[in-house]
């Protein structure tokens, strides 16, 4: 993997194990091998362990004394949690933002919006990403920008599977829409209302679309059918 600069080697090497956990080379129970991962990554084997010390603050490894780290449960429960959890903190981050709008944020949230809905996935990615960025540190103080934090190993490689698909974008930009709409009008309530409605069905689709990649088994209903 070729170095990326202005990256810690720690991020690409999470990087480089939440890929393989979300495409299925890595399961929940497995061991990570940290000469393997440094020798993949192309980095010595410290940002490595910086690495897993902070996939196990994230909830991703847990890690036993003499016995290595191991990856924690992934399965559609997990996803709906972690969702549901991000919906939580970035919705208060919203609330908190639209009490702080200001013409020219509002104006630059707005444009976000306009420009997503011709974009195509890579830049949809960026978009959406900047205009969390915009509203996070609109309000947010260090203890909000902390708990984010712990969002940073799983959600951008969770949002580059569920952008993937035209259809999934397209309902993400519902709820921007929705949320860009409410802070403009400086609506708390509502903001956080389209922020927590959004990370429900970005955790539905992700999880069918981890479905349909045979990441997680189907449901036992949809295999009958089948």
């Amino acid at each position: 993997m070729p170095k990326r600069y202005g990256i810690k080697d720690r991020d690409v090497a999470a990087a480089w194990v939440m890929e393989r956990l979300f495409d299925g080379r890595l399961r929940p129970g497995d061991r990570l091998d940290r000469n393997r991962i440094a020798e993949g990554v192309g980095i010595s084997r410290v940002p490595v362990q910086e690495m897993i010390a902070q996939l196990e603050r994230d909830g991703i490894v847990t890690s036993t004394y003499h016995r290595g780290a191991y990856l924690e449960r992934f399965d559609p429960g997990v996803v709906e949690e972690t969702y549901e959890l991000f919906g939580m903190i970035t919705g208060h981050a919203a609330a908190a933002a639209a009490t702080e709008m200001t013409p020219t944020l509002a104006g630059e949230l707005e444009t976000l919006v306009n420009e997503l809905r011709d974009a195509d996935k890579d830049t949809f990615k960026e978009l959406t990403w900047e205009f969390r960025r915009k509203v996070n540190i609109a309000a947010s103080g260090p203890r909000m920008r902390a708990m984010l934090s712990t969002f940073r190993t799983f959600m951008p490689t969770a949002y580059g599977v569920l952008v993937d698909r035209p259809r999934s974008r397209s309902r993400i930009l519902h709820h921007y829409r929705a949320e860009q709409r409410a802070l403009a009008k400086g609506d708390s309530a509502g903001a956080r209302r389209a922020v927590e409605s959004r990370c429900a069905e970005e955790a539905e689709l992700l999880v069918a679309e981890l479905v349909r990649r045979q990441v997680f088994p189907r449901p036992a209903r949809q295999a009958r059918e089948a």
